[in-house]
């Protein structure tokens, strides 16, 4: 019973006043049942999977449903883009010690500026990784509501 209600928790998408009335609601659910000689499992075989009932009860109430792997997506597309950056920036850079479109090296050393590439890739790399880890959560999380 615990565990339901703690899945049925992390699925519902309500305020935290109409949350904490659906998870009342929710436990006086299984009192009654128990009284009346019902089992938990019962309960839970006509209530449905936690991530279902959580659903069932927050539309009339105005929840939100779960963007799902939107946001992993964005992140990852975030993170492409960035890496796409980097790469576009290298490929057009000439080698060292060549200034201009001179064909040979020179002597000439050119300082100052900033060379922004690496800012790129680093956050490239940082994006794939949370982008990675959101995907990670976001398949746990369903593997969990279908248990």
């Amino acid at each position: 019973m615990n565990e339901y209600i703690r899945q049925v928790e992390r699925n519902l998408r309500l305020p935290r006043g109409k949350k904490r009335e659906v998870l009342r609601d929710l436990r006086e659910i299984f009192d009654s049942a128990r009284e009346h000689g019902e089992s938990e499992a019962d309960v839970i075989d006509r209530l449905g999977p936690a991530a279902a009932y959580a659903d069932t009860v927050s539309a009339p109430l105005g929840g939100k449903r779960r963007a799902g792997f939107v946001l992993p997506a964005a992140v990852l597309a975030l993170a492409v883009a960035l890496i796409a950056v980097f790469l576009a920036a290298q490929a057009g850079r000439p080698p060292e010690n060549v200034i201009g479109q001179a064909d040979a090296m020179t002597q000439i050393r050119v300082t100052g500026g900033v060379d922004l590439a690496p800012v790129f890739l680093t956050f490239g790399l940082l994006a794939a990784a949370v982008a990675a880890v959101l995907f990670a959560l976001r398949i746990r999380r369903r593997k969990g509501d279908r248990e």
